[in-house]
């Protein structure tokens, strides 16, 4: 039994220690917690019971290190690098709420620590383990759908209202969260748009800045991205609409992949794209036929869960990551990537110039409160 403690009882630590309490996660306990306020005590208590061992701050829990072999983080961005250092750093396994940060250059630290120390790190993508994901990556990898040639992915799923916005003094903020839309909700499709199609060579970015809000972070995205092997990418991204859209596409040399919702349907071939563009001796598809078969996906409920009891057997049996933390970084350094580029109004090449986006972030942040205090 892996004893874990928690940093942060808001909504996603709340929910943790639900999963543990109702039984979805095999070989955990939840054996402390810090709950700063006689509220957060309260809720805590309702959910874990009077057995979770309560502190104050995150320096009393560190005095009681001995009631814990696992962190669990669940805090606002801006507090997730250096809490997850003194972690590692304390010999404590790790699983942290995405994302990492808010900067690539705030999260060294933490990467650091990570390959310093032997301890399991790893982050809550539990959008990998969705059917639909893992089906698609599955047909990338053996090259059934053959050499990307186009992508896109398109979501309006998160959608949010002002009240939102409005629930945390941090929320929606340069100085609270770092970010907007992209560096929230949009870190679990970021996560999948790379595992699934790796780390693009440039970004260009379109984004909306309060465009639906009062606010001065993005709630709309629009992300241009190209690839060494010649691919192009499209990546869309809303809060302020109010049809629900989730659509994914690939278009391969051998064939297509459309995800809609929880339905695939996958376009097959008879000939390899390239081959037929260069020898065929017809002036369109004449020759060229398609096979189409579908496919549905159930809602997985168990996602989050899955995370959790894989940390577990990680710790306890070695078992592979479904999210090795190390790459987190990656869905934060695209977003941060899309901000700079909108700042500058320039495609940017990846890897990010950390120190100049982190520059750039301070002075945004400097403004927004300037414009609080007005």
């Amino acid at each position: 039994m892996i004893r874990a403690a928690l940093v942060g009882t808001g909504t996603m630590g709340r929910n943790y220690l639900r999963f543990v309490n109702d039984g979805k996660v095999h070989g955990l306990i939840f054996t402390a917690a810090v709950a700063r306020s006689e509220s957060s005590r309260t809720l805590v208590k309702e959910i874990a019971g009077d057995t979770i061992a309560l502190f104050q701050s995150e320096d009393e829990l560190y005095e009681h290190a001995d009631l814990f072999d696992a962190v669990i983080i669940a805090t606002p961005h801006r507090f997730h690098p250096a809490m997850g250092e003194r972690a590692l750093r304390c010999g404590k396994h790790l699983m942290l709420d995405k994302p990492m940060g808010i900067s690539v250059a705030d999260c060294e630290v933490l990467l650091k620590a990570e390959q310093e120390c032997d301890s399991v790190f790893t982050m809550m993508f539990h959008q990998r383990t969705y059917p639909s994901y893992r089906r698609i990556k599955e047909l990338i990898d053996s090259g059934e759908i053959g050499t990307i040639r186009r992508v896109l992915m398109e979501n309006t799923r998160y959608f949010r209202t002002a009240h939102y916005h409005h629930s945390g003094s941090w929320r929606s903020s340069w100085n609270g969260e770092g970010g907007g839309m992209l560096i929230n909700q949009g870190q679990h499709l970021l996560d999948i748009y790379q595992w699934l199609f790796g780390m693009p060579e440039t970004l260009s970015a379109r984004i909306g800045f309060g465009k639906y809000n009062d606010f001065r972070v993005d709630d709309e995205a629009v992300l241009y991205t190209t690839y060494s092997g010649g691919a192009s990418g499209l990546f869309i991204l809303s809060t302020g609409e109010g049809t629900r859209q989730e659509r994914l596409e690939i278009s391969g040399s051998k064939g297509t992949a459309i995800l809609t919702g929880n339905r695939l349907s996958i376009h097959r071939y008879n000939r390899d794209l390239t081959e037929y563009a260069e020898t065929a001796l017809v002036n369109a598809r004449e020759e060229l036929t398609e096979t189409v078969t579908e496919e549905a996906f159930d809602f997985d409920e168990t996602s989050q869960p899955r995370i959790l009891e894989n940390f577990v057997k990680a710790i306890e049996d070695n078992e592979s990551l479904i999210v090795p933390g190390k790459e987190g970084i990656r869905a934060l350094e695209l977003s941060n990537v899309a901000y700079l580029s909108a700042w500058t109004k320039e495609t940017v090449s990846l890897p990010i110039d950390a120190v100049r986006y982190q520059k750039l972030l301070e002075e945004h942040q400097k403004e927004e409160m300037k414009c609080g205090q007005q």
